[in-house]
């Protein structure tokens, strides 16, 4: 009888986080992470190199960004962008999406009047790497995860493991406050200061 009722609260605690998150998360979270389904999905999945959620890194970058509500600030420059979504979180914070593309014309990626998406950073916990990672982990935790993940030269705060294509931002030395993947091979990060000066660029505007 204790075994059933212990399941049966674990199975709703899993459901009103489930619902929680739809609730609250505003629809950039939403069409970010891909669906209101359980944390532990595929759609809050992070692949070093690959994707976070449902969002991939590639070419076809224009199809992936119709996907997604319209950015909270977009920094436009002439072969590149970028964006910015912010998703509310309790006590007024909130957690933020960013998204770096290239005109696919000026690194000669087909389609040629695409975009690649060669960078994407998240600050929400719910996404994870299949190793369990998330922002919120401890940086001696993610050093024994990411041994190969090194401080990149003049961005002590940023941890990067460019061989797989996924880097860390730290604070104080101690969390994890945002995760980024990027190509294997090339770095491409963007780390808190940046993303709040977008921020503040488009409240001028």
């Amino acid at each position: 009888m204790r075994t059933g009722r212990n399941m049966a609260v674990r199975h709703l605690q899993k459901y009103m986080k489930t619902l929680l998150i739809c609730l609250i998360g505003l629809p950039a979270f939403m069409a970010f992470s891909g669906s209101c389904g359980a944390a532990d999905s595929d759609s809050a999945l992070i692949v070093p190199g690959e994707r976070i959620g449902q969002t991939s890194l590639g070419p076809n970058g224009a199809a992936t960004l119709k996907d997604l509500p319209p950015p909270d600030a977009i920094d436009q420059g002439t072969s590149q962008t970028r964006q910015v979504w912010k998703s509310s979180k309790p006590g007024g914070l909130f957690d933020t999406l960013f998204i770096h593309t290239t005109s696919n014309g000026v690194i000669n990626a087909k389609p040629a009047d695409g975009v690649t998406i060669d960078s994407i950073r998240v600050t929400a916990n719910y996404f994870h790497t299949a190793n369990g990672i998330s922002t919120g982990s401890e940086f001696e935790e993610i050093r024994r995860k990411f041994p190969n993940a090194a401080p990149i030269d003049g961005t002590p705060t940023v941890y990067d493991d460019e061989k797989q294509g996924i880097a860390f931002e730290f604070i104080n030395g101690s969390l994890c406050i945002a995760i980024m993947i990027h190509p294997p091979g090339s770095s491409h990060i963007a780390t808190q200061s940046e993303v709040a000066s977008v921020l503040e660029e488009a409240k001028q505007h």
